[in-house]
């Protein structure tokens, strides 16, 4: 597990990625204004357990969203070394995180939507039921 803390112009931010079972993920959290040694901690502690378990339920209900993990490959140890220093000076985020951070957002969007898919019919059923009452009420004369 790698985590990374950034300033992305507007707020910092956290790049947490991980390999898991299900392959490699990554999220993000903002913190907003510059963030303390001891909100990291409370973050890391508190937080980060729990988003991390979600994001693997979430991949373990919709797993075709991930991208597959990619195969190493030996690579010349002077190439390597090279590829160190390019990245080195590169922006933190990559092109990989910058995909599953994609797909957790797409499951977290699906899966607020059946939520609220879910209390909407629930509501409907409920004004109905309300509804079913007022009438007898009615009948009843009363």
């Amino acid at each position: 597990m790698k985590m990374t803390v950034y300033f992305d112009g507007t707020f910092w931010a956290a790049l947490v990625e991980w390999q898991s079972k299900k392959g490699y993920q990554a999220l993000n959290h903002v913190f907003g204004k510059e963030p303390k040694t001891e909100a990291i901690n409370r973050f890391i502690t508190k937080d980060l357990a729990r988003l991390m378990e979600r994001q693997e339920r979430l991949v373990q209900e919709e797993p075709n969203l991930m991208p597959e993990p990619l195969e190493p490959k030996k690579v010349n140890p002077k190439r390597a070394l090279r590829e160190i220093n390019k990245a080195k000076r590169k922006p933190v985020l990559s092109t990989k995180s910058q995909l599953a951070m994609q797909a957790s957002q797409e499951l977290v969007k699906k899966e607020r939507k059946k939520q609220s898919k879910e209390a909407k019919l629930a509501e409907k059923e409920h004004q109905f039921q309300l509804k079913q009452a007022k009438r007898r009420q009615k009948k009843k004369g009363h």
